[in-house]
């Protein structure tokens, strides 16, 4: 008999939304959404970056339906300026809460954690952009797993983004500033690491040992 895969009780969705992508005789241990860390890349580089046909496709529709439609156009040219400065502030207290913080990752987008990374931000193919942020984990008796996470779960199926086998992950030797409460360090077997955040800091413990289990 399998033991009953550690969930929050809140996201139970996990266990039916994990199973699609198990293997014959594959095991969940346990799952829950996490984040990666605030401070960590908010997107991936141009260079990195997957092509998405289908949601390019809907962007550039979306693009001429603004010139098209007068009112829309508008809006969206005076939002312009007010955009850009959102985003140059927004680099400025990211740089200043990095100072503070810390490193968050390590390896570069070419280790395992980098590669996470760009796995973690592409997100889905139907959807544009590279900075996606809602993710899950599950970890198997075989891998650990990135998933998305669904606004709706009972509506929406998670989506498989990445695997990682084991004896190539678990949790970081080395401490994180106690002060980080919510945070837990996954490393890799090529020394590369990264910061994830857990939305309920009574599950850190619990990620930690689910990770443990990957080594």
């Amino acid at each position: 008999m399998h033991p009953t895969p550690l969930v929050p009780e809140r996201d139970g969705w996990l266990v039916s939304h994990s199973a699609p992508f198990l293997g014959p005789g594959e095991t969940l241990r346990g799952a829950l959404p996490v984040r990666l860390d605030p401070l960590a890349p908010d997107t991936v580089p141009k260079a990195l970056r997957r092509p998405k046909p289908e949601a390019e496709r809907k962007a550039r529709f979306t693009g001429w339906q603004r010139i098209f439609l007068p009112v829309t156009f508008v809006m969206w040219l005076v939002s312009l300026p007010a955009g850009l400065l959102e985003v140059g502030a927004r680099r400025t207290w990211r740089g200043f809460r990095r100072i503070f913080r810390g490193r968050v990752w390590a390896g570069g987008w070419e280790s395992a954690a980098g590669r996470f990374v760009v796995d973690a931000r592409t997100g889905t193919a139907e959807v544009a952009g590279y900075d996606h942020t809602r993710l899950a984990l599950a970890v198997t008796d075989r891998r650990l797993l990135l998933l998305t996470e669904p606004t709706l779960p009972e509506r929406e199926a998670a989506q498989l983004l990445g695997a990682v086998p084991h004896g190539s992950y678990g949790p970081r030797r080395e401490p994180h500033p106690p002060r980080h409460r919510g945070r837990v360090d996954l490393a890799f077997a090529d020394g590369s690491w990264l910061a994830l955040d857990v939305p309920d800091r009574r599950q850190v413990a619990w990620l930690g040992e689910l990770l443990a289990a990957g080594r």
